[in-house]
């Protein structure tokens, strides 16, 4: 009476004592298991599975000693399994999944010699295995799934060694842990079809596991499915494992496994999910041979090279887990013959579904392949087609560098990954060429203009750096600049080595745009190669901690007393109210809060725009347009430097006047702001390989969108792919595998060097072209005022021309190219020879103008205390060390413990007993020593004229 709908409780069934076979599964029965039952000692099946029965399984079952088949799966049923069960001495079968079974599993199960089939997943069964089940040596089915189960790999190898007759062994989604292959033996793997051990704590190698199944005659024996994936497996994969010829499905997946694939040869292969590992090398040629692959799953993996020709198919294999009635597919495939005869009451449209093996199924399937290859380290050009006929359903540009400058134009890639910011387009080599040939150009131009400290510019007056360098006032501007010119030209001379090995040696990407191969972000070499980068980026750690520790200190704010100024003026002690001290610093902090919070990403805007061009998807959600989105990609670098030209010193007096702070360092946070800090933050953001922000806004993403129902894929239980978890969410491991690090690199060097670009040439440029309509102000007689150029035509009030040769400016523009140089050089060495040409270009605007225009610099109290913040510099070193840092391990570069020993050492304060500082001051600092001391003799001067 099975499958007929039945309601109710279970009648009265008690006094039929010749009953032999009672079936009532697959109905809506519900109540208990009447205890009764047990009265019918000639009970041979017991079929009631698939009901809505409730309560304890009675114990009074354990009577029927004639009984072989036991079914009570699929209901609602409670409590401990009754230890009478284990007087069953004829049951063959017994199946208790899916319930609400709790407890410990009875040892007393280990009495029923004659069982096959024991299936208790789906329960809350807690504890160990009882070891008494070793003694079921008939078992060929064996399932523990879904319990809360725990013990070690040995307690569940001395089982499953001893059970030689095993075809399905079923242990997923509990708490076993330890390494397999201990105390397996060959005889118990022979007969093995189905292995599922997935979803534990498993740790360890596979090859314990894997040899005992390689010593099998043929190898793999008739293993067809081997589940180990959301495990802790480490180590590579076992070569052998890809030999199996009668293996179709493996789930490696969600494991730490390391190392480069093994070449493929087992030809029935159909699923393959190795995704969520630590895998490296290539793809194996052997993969375009299996002609019945229909999901590959590769995805957050290191694999690199280019993706080869494959030839997916619709997946076609059976499902393992699937059961009807008391059927499993290869059991209804025994009795396909009687189905029709017998009228079984088998759902024919599920076991088609499940089973499409059996009537030539798979000829009929109407499905498409799948295949996961996004974030990883893939290349180059893509192949047309990965099928043959069938349409694909994949993802594979996300994460990886595709495209070798030409547009991707690949059937199978979807329209929602064919975003422009994903892949090496014809746009970004263009653009990077660009950039490239400026500095080429950039580079005759720093080895033509340099200036010596004795010598001349080429074309320019013999005396005139000499002159700057004599005179008061543009002492400590023309010696700052001239010592920056010096320390960039070293950096370039340090930094070279790491050009040649970052373009020559070792590559992340074989693919790569031009510049990228300049810079770390396209670095991935052997260890000695990584090793010489390591030497390098601790030479020039030595290098700018000499520098900057042996920079001379600022007179204006080191010796104030001297000078004639109170000690409160200048952050002495303070004889205030303490209540006036607090409320000054709140007032103070929120003023800062209010600049870097709302006014600077207001004038960054351009920086914003910029970043958010290159990383926000064709399909998002933003009410940005995207042509303005193109115009600021291509143009935000110059308008920065505009910015930065005609607005950044206005904004920061006439905040410093209207809360109090200090010019110099709102024009140093507004500098550091454009030049490449919030640039950074949102590269971290919404980059791929960093958090996946972008994401938030692409459709795919958007919820109940068909694009996100799209990507949800499981293939017979397993899932391979979720999208709200495996593509939306943030990344939680963006910090620890080098990707982001080297997103960094990548994104914002075009940017550095464009700003770069634009500011050795566009600025002197446009000064020297403006100042030929100015005219000279006349003098006021007062010397901290200065004397400045003002435009022609608009009178005394003239709008001034030369304000970017005040020193306030100049030593802000300084240190932040210092900044730059010290923070970036390491992993763009390139940017080192455009600061060098940068600097030469303003020295010689700063020459120009002085002598050539007449302009006298300002001495006020605003202007007198700019100079270059050596504690900044400090910290910027800080900075871009910790970044090394943070790669080095991310990448887990070879002779990186060394570089965090020798970082602590030179960076700490006890540094100062080995570092070369007099030899550092004597080579750049020597002139600024020289100029400090003049300029702070004309302080005491105008100071006491003053009085």
């Amino acid at each position: 009476m099975g499958n007929n709908q039945l309601e109710g409780p279970i009648p009265h069934l008690g006094d039929c004592f010749h009953l032999e076979d009672l079936f009532l599964g697959e109905n809506a029965l519900n109540g208990s298991v009447p205890p009764e039952l047990g009265r019918l000692r000639g009970l041979r099946q017991l079929l009631l599975y698939e009901n809505r029965l409730t309560g304890a399984i009675p114990k009074e079952l354990g009577g029927l000693e004639a009984l072989s088949e036991l079914f009570l799966s699929r209901n609602q049923l409670e409590q401990e399994i009754p230890k009478e069960l284990g007087q069953l001495k004829s049951l063959r079968y017994l199946q208790l999944a899916q319930n609400r079974l709790r407890g410990e599993i009875p040892r007393e199960l280990g009495q029923l010699k004659a069982l096959e089939v024991l299936s208790l997943d789906q329960n809350d069964f807690v504890g160990e295995v009882p070891r008494e089940l070793a003694q079921l040596e008939n078992l060929k089915q064996f399932s523990l799934a879904q319990n809360q189960l725990t013990g070690s790999s040995y307690r569940i190898s001395s089982i499953w060694k001893s059970n030689t007759q095993l075809e399905i062994l079923d242990l997923s989604w509990n708490a076993f842990s330890g390494d397999l292959g201990v105390g397996l033996s060959v005889n118990s793997l022979k007969h093995l079809r189905y292995l599922d051990l997935s979803h534990n704590n498993f740790h360890g190698g596979l090859a314990g596991l894997v040899e005992r199944f390689c010593q099998l005659s043929p190898k793999g024996g008739d293993l067809q499915e081997l589940r180990l994936n959301h495990n802790d497996f480490t180590g590579e994969v076992p070569a052998c494992l890809m030999q199996f010829p009668k293996l179709k499905f493996l789930a490696l997946n969600n494991n730490r496994l390391q190392g480069p694939l093994p070449e493929v040869n087992t030809s029935e292969l159909v699923i393959l999910a190795l995704h969520k590992n630590q895998l490296s090398g290539v793809l194996p040629k052997g993969l375009k041979q299996l002609k019945h692959l229909g999901v590959l799953t590769l995805h957050q993996n290191f694999i690199g090279g280019s993706i080869i020709d494959l030839s997916l198919t619709t997946p076609c294999m059976d499902n393992a887990k699937f059961i009807t009635g008391p059927l499993r597919c290869w059991q209804i495939k025994r009795i396909t013959g009687l189905l029709s005869f017998l009228d079984l009451p088998i759902d024919r449209r599920a076991v088609e579904a499940n089973c499409p093996t059996l009537w030539d199924g798979c000829k009929a399937l109407n499905g498409s392949a799948n295949v996961t290859l996004h974030r990883n380290r893939f290349s180059c050009q893509v192949p047309e087609s990965l099928t043959s006929g069938v349409p694909v359903t994949g993802l594979v540009v996300m994460g990886n560098l595709l495209g070798d400058g030409s547009e991707l134009n690949s059937s199978w890639i979807l329209p929602e990954e064919k975003q422009s910011f994903l892949y090496y387009s014809k746009e970004i080599w263009r653009s990077q060429l660009s950039i490239l040939t400026g500095f080429l150009t950039l580079l005759v131009f720093a080895a033509l203009c340099r200036p010596q400290r004795r010598g001349t510019f080429p074309g320019r007056r013999a005396t005139a750096l000499r002159r700057n360098l004599g005179v008061r006032r543009t002492a400590r501007v023309a010696s700052s600049n001239f010592a920056m010119i010096l320390a960039a030209r070293s950096a370039f001379l340090m930094a070279a080595p790491l050009l040649l090995l970052f373009g020559c040696w070792g590559h992340y990407f074989d693919c790569c745009p031009p510049l990228s191969q300049t810079t770390l972000a396209n670095f991935q070499a052997e260890p000695p190669v990584e090793l010489g980068v390591i030497v390098c980026w601790s030479a020039l750690l030595l290098f700018f901690r000499s520098t900057v520790a042996s920079m001379p200190a600022d007179p204006a704010c080191a010796r104030p007393a001297q000078v004639g100024l109170s000690p409160g003026a200048e952050g002495g002690s303070d004889s205030r109210p303490r209540t006036a001290v607090l409320w000054r610093l709140t007032r103070r902090s929120l003023a800062w809060l209010l600049w870097v919070g709302v006014v600077l990403p207001i004038f960054s805007l351009p920086s914003i725009l910029f970043a958010l061009a290159q990383s926000l998807p064709a399909q998002h959600s933003l009410a940005l347009n995207e042509s303005l989105l193109n115009l600021a990609y291509r143009t935000a670098p110059v308008v920065m430097v505009l910015i930065d030209m005609a607005l950044a010193v206005k904004i920061s007096i006439k905040y410093s006047q209207a809360f109090g702070l200090q010019t110099y360092h709102l024009l140093m946070s507004f500098r550091l702001f454009s030049a490449w800090l919030l640039p950074v933050f949102i590269t971290v953001l919404l980059d791929e390989n960093c958090l996946s922000g972008w994401k938030w806004t692409w459709t795919v993403c958007q919820e109940d969108s068909l694009e996100q129902q799209r990507f949800d894929w499981s293939i017979y239980g397993e899932e391979i792919l979720n999208t709200k978890r495996d593509i939306c969410t943030l990344s939680e491991t963006w910090w620890s595998d080098g990707r982001c690090s080297r997103a960094i690199v990548g994104n914002l060097s075009p940017f550095l060097l464009k700003k770069l670009l634009t500011r050795s040439t566009m600025q002197p440029f446009l000064s020297w072209l403006v100042w030929q309509f100015s005219r000279l102000e006349a003098d006021s007689g007062d010397p901290q005022a200065g004397r400045h150029l003002r435009l022609r035509g608009f009178g005394r009030r003239g709008p001034k021309t030369s304000s970017s040769l005040r020193p306030l400016e100049q030593m802000a523009l300084l240190t932040t190219q210092l900044e730059v140089l010290i923070v970036w050089t390491p992993l763009v060495p390139l940017l080192s020879l455009g600061i060098w040409s940068a600097g030469t270009a303003n020295l010689l605007l700063f020459d120009a103008g002085v002598w050539n225009f007449g302009v006298r610099l300002p001495l006020d109290a605003m202007n007198r205390k700019a100079a270059l913040s050596k504690s900044y510099l400090t910290f910027a070193l800080g900075a871009g060390c910790c970044f090394q840092l943070w790669h080095a391990f991310g990448a887990e570069m070879y002779g990186r413990y060394i570089l965090l020993i020798f970082s602590l050492a030179v960076m700490g304060p006890w540094a100062k007993r080995f570092l070369p500082l007099e030899l550092a001051r004597s080579y750049f600092w020597a002139e600024a020593d020289k100029a400090s001391e003049s300029e702070f003799i004309e302080m005491i001067q105008t100071v006491s004229a003053g009085s």
